[in-house]
């Protein structure tokens, strides 16, 4: 599928940091999204993934589809056929199934669609913020949470979820580097914040120290951190110590 040559602009307000600085409040249980859900300023679904159904929208997705939460469960797997355009569905398929596979819960995916409540209505632009978040049986396949905005109110959104998040200033800091980083870094900055050596890091991780030591030096060039004190508050903010 061809790439969209009108696809809209990103805001300058970075929506996705805010998202995932959201999102870690509720993977730690700090909230709920039952309690918030309503005040998230954009559509807020979550995704079964072993049953492809939609088990939760908030109350503006649901005036935006024009469907109960109870319709929008009902629809199971048809909800995406639904209100999303068939040669876009077929272009994110992979892209979100490799995401869910890599199971990197410190990480968001951002993407544009375009969704309509029904055929006769037209395509209106959204973007979209996804990120995984844990199943609470640790066979089951984890959840997936769409945050998705209408172009036109990315400032105004970006700025209400700042409102929600208690700790966001320093995640939307720091939030490009730490997107920049690796599964394998993050893991590795896990263990340093926690004290560990090179060689411990190497025994645990069934690698060498000189992998190690090149992915500590990766580190500390995509951070631009020196000290241990800053690297164990970079691993607090982002939710890698547990």
């Amino acid at each position: 599928m061809k790439r969209q040559t009108s696809t809209p602009s990103p805001s300058p307000v970075n929506l996705p940091a805010s998202i995932y600085a959201v999102g870690q409040q509720l993977n730690r249980k700090d909230l709920l999204i039952e309690e918030i859900g309503d005040y998230i300023p954009g559509s807020v679904m979550i995704q079964d993934l072993n049953t492809m159904t939609n088990n939760y929208m908030n109350k503006q997705g649901c005036e935006i589809l024009r469907h109960s939460k109870e319709e929008l469960l009902e629809l199971g797997p048809r909800y995406f056929e639904k209100f999303f355009p068939a040669e876009e569905i077929a272009f994110l398929a992979p892209i979100l199934t490799k995401f869910i596979a890599d199971r990197d819960y410190n990480k968001v995916y951002s993407f544009f669609q375009r969704v309509r409540p029904n055929e006769s209505a037209e395509y209106r632009w959204y973007l979209t913020t996804s990120r995984l978040c844990p199943a609470k049986d640790p066979n089951s396949l984890p959840t997936l949470m769409h945050i998705a905005v209408e172009v036109n109110g990315l400032n105004v959104a970006g700025r209400a979820m700042n409102g929600i998040c208690s700790d966001h200033s320093y995640v939307l800091q720091h939030y490009r580097k730490f997107n920049l980083l690796s599964k394998r870094e993050k893991e590795i900055i896990s263990y340093i914040a926690m004290g560990m050596s090179s060689y411990e890091i190497s025994d645990r991780l069934f690698i060498s120290i000189h992998t190690v030591n090149n992915h500590r030096k990766n580190i500390l060039n995509k951070l631009g951190m020196v000290s241990l004190a800053q690297l164990v508050r970079f691993a607090v903010a982002f939710g890698l110590l547990e």
